[in-house]
């Protein structure tokens, strides 16, 4: 009996162990894979690298608070460009960070520099409002096809940020990243700093352009906008109207000349006020002070001066952007060009208010004559090699 119970219990802790055992090699197998993964991703330098810590991301709701206001600009601290060395170094890193540490007290002077990166991939169009990037975006999207490239139109839906939260920029800079093609992508937001979010095993960024316009027709076309875009100019006159019966009508019908005159709220311009309509918050991004113009954008086209734009895109994106003046002034091409139109003609504005809407318009004008000086200059070098 006792000899009975002695078996009976070693099958039972046969059974029991059986399919551990039967286990134990695949187990092995896959421990072994494992620290041989860890070991590469140790010897490589991918994990074990600390980040660089945040200030922590207070601008993330900054498109629903109040208008931001700067007492005294020489009160914010201007910080180095904390972005790790490239392993291909950007265009001009050592004289952007020289330029960073006396931006306050150094003046910037446009030149003909190249800021495109050799082989570039992406391009990211980050389009001011009524700035001609209707038609820029229908000139990418004919010039891909013949250049192999792809490009993608934001999807905007009601409402989108023209101010990116980190996340949202970070996710942006992973989308090109993702992408092993050549791509474009326009966007009405404010400037990335792609350096900031680029993975340690990616050697370039997405290129940057934009488009300006002399700042006094912006605004004024900005302003004959809201009120000829039939779905945006309703659902803003039922909102006054809800609060003021009414004044959805007096709003529609009231001439931009009694608006800036009487600084109405749609005409104020105060300074300091953030308003992403406006050139400045576009070309500056996330920050309050900025170089981009110079330093970070490959090419800052001015609408008023089309050809020049287009030659100057031709030659310092021309994987993107080659034979473009052709196309543009092509027969196919002749229903984009003439694409966005106010659909009639509006009243000019009198002297006093033209005097009054340039004198609050200084920093737009100021940003806008530097970008067309640095255009020129790119235009003529262009021209030279040409």
């Amino acid at each position: 009996m006792r000899l009975r119970l002695l078996q009976l219990q070693r099958s039972l802790e046969a059974s029991a162990a059986g399919p551990f055992l039967r286990l134990a090699p695949y187990a092995a197998v896959v421990v072994t894979l494992k620290l041989y993964a860890v070991s590469l991703l140790l010897s490589s330098g991918l994990i074990g690298r600390h980040a660089p810590v945040s200030s922590g991301d207070d601008t993330a709701d900054l498109h629903n608070t109040a208008p931001l206001r700067i007492n005294n600009i020489h009160d914010i601290p201007i910080k180095m460009d904390s972005t790790q060395k490239l392993t291909t170094e950007e265009p001009y890193w050592h004289e952007k960070q020289e330029v960073l540490q006396h931006l306050m007290t150094r003046a910037i002077a446009p030149s003909s520099r190249n800021n495109t990166m050799p082989e570039q991939m992406w391009l990211f169009f980050n389009r001011i409002p009524r700035s001609g990037g209707k038609t820029l975006v229908a000139l990418l999207q004919a010039l891909g096809s013949d250049l192999d490239y792809q490009h993608q139109e934001h999807v905007y839906r009601t409402p989108w940020q023209r101010f990116m939260t980190k996340d949202e920029q970070r996710n942006l800079a992973i989308w090109f990243e993702y992408n092993f093609w050549p791509k474009t992508y326009d966007r009405l937001a404010l400037y990335i700093n792609f350096t900031e979010f680029k993975s340690p095993y990616v050697q370039q960024r997405p290129a940057s352009i934009t488009l300006l316009r002399d700042p006094v027709q912006q605004f004024i076309s900005q302003y004959h906008h809201r009120r000829t875009h039939r779905d945006t100019s309703k659902k803003y006159m039922a909102a006054l109207d809800g609060k003021n019966p009414g004044a959805g009508r007096r709003w529609y019908w009231q001439e931009l000349d009694d608006c800036i005159l009487h600084e109405a709220a749609e005409c104020a311009l105060m300074e300091g006020e953030v308003d992403f309509e406006r050139s400045v918050p576009f070309l500056c991004g996330q920050h309050d002070f900025c170089y981009t113009a110079e330093y970070e954008y490959s090419v800052v086209g001015v609408l008023e001066e089309w050809n020049a734009t287009l030659a100057v895109l031709q030659h310092y994106l021309p994987a993107f952007f080659q034979g473009a003046l052709q196309r543009y002034w092509s027969p196919e091409f002749e229903e984009d060009r003439n694409v966005n139109r106010l659909p009639k003609r509006t009243k000019p504005l009198s002297t006093q208010a033209l005097h009054v809407l340039r004198s609050k318009l200084a920093d737009e004008l100021e940003l806008y004559e530097f970008c067309k000086q640095r255009l020129a200059l790119q235009h003529r070098k262009a021209s030279v090699i040409s």
